[in-house]
């Protein structure tokens, strides 16, 4: 049995962090989101769940051709404790496969959704020699009660090499979220951290430093 390499943040000593997405596509937010990073011209890493690429796949498209980089969330939002052998691999295999029909290239990494993984999914992706992709500068944005608390999880555990985790939509393909604070968020966090003289990386870009 293999053991995958689990990243938590990532040790380089230039000034540079990893925006993250979890969730989406979603039809309003992550376009506002796409349009901020191309207004600043900067890179992030977006954790698609596989069941909204048929219904969003324009938008999925768009960020790939944009440059962002696209990691796999599983197909179904569901935890990957207590599954069988055959749901994991159809959760991560079949998301693989429709990543690189979007036009998905090179090496895809893989977030579990809510974080959560059995030691049968953890030996499973080290046999598909998947890098399992976390974080340590936690947000909470799902439950955040204004654009500032998240501003100030980030500021606390702002560092070279972190990786930041926020949700430009919710679990399901028809979850009533509002990523309202998030998209403020972001707006404003960036400025802010372009000004500390930090430069914005995609996942996979950071590992070849």
């Amino acid at each position: 049995m293999r053991f995958p390499k689990i990243i938590f943040g990532i040790k380089i000593r230039q000034k540079a962090i990893c925006l993250t997405f979890d969730d989406g596509p979603h039809p309003v937010y992550t376009p506002q989101i796409l349009q901020m990073l191309a207004k600043h011209d900067m890179k992030a890493t977006f954790f698609i769940t596989g069941s909204k690429i048929q219904k969003y796949r324009k938008i999925l498209e768009q960020m790939i051709s944009e440059g962002h980089e696209v990691g796999n969330h599983g197909y179904s939002h569901r935890n990957l404790i207590f599954k069988s052998k055959e749901f994991i691999l159809n959760e991560i295999n079949k998301t693989d496969e429709l990543l690189r029909e979007c036009g998905a290239k090179g090496e895809i990494v893989f977030r579990p959704p809510y974080g959560r993984m059995s030691l049968k999914a953890i030996f499973l992706l080290g046999e598909l020699n998947k890098k399992i992709i976390m974080w340590n500068i936690p947000t909470k944005d799902y439950k955040a009660e204004n654009s500032q608390s998240i501003i100030r999880k980030i500021r606390k555990k702002l560092k070279p090499g972190g990786i930041i985790i926020l949700h430009d939509a919710g679990k399901l393909i028809n979850s009533n979220v509002d990523r309202t604070f998030t998209i403020e968020a972001v707006e404003l966090i960036i400025e802010e951290i372009l000004q500390k003289g930090y430069s914005f990386k995609t996942i996979s870009e950071m590992l070849k430093n």
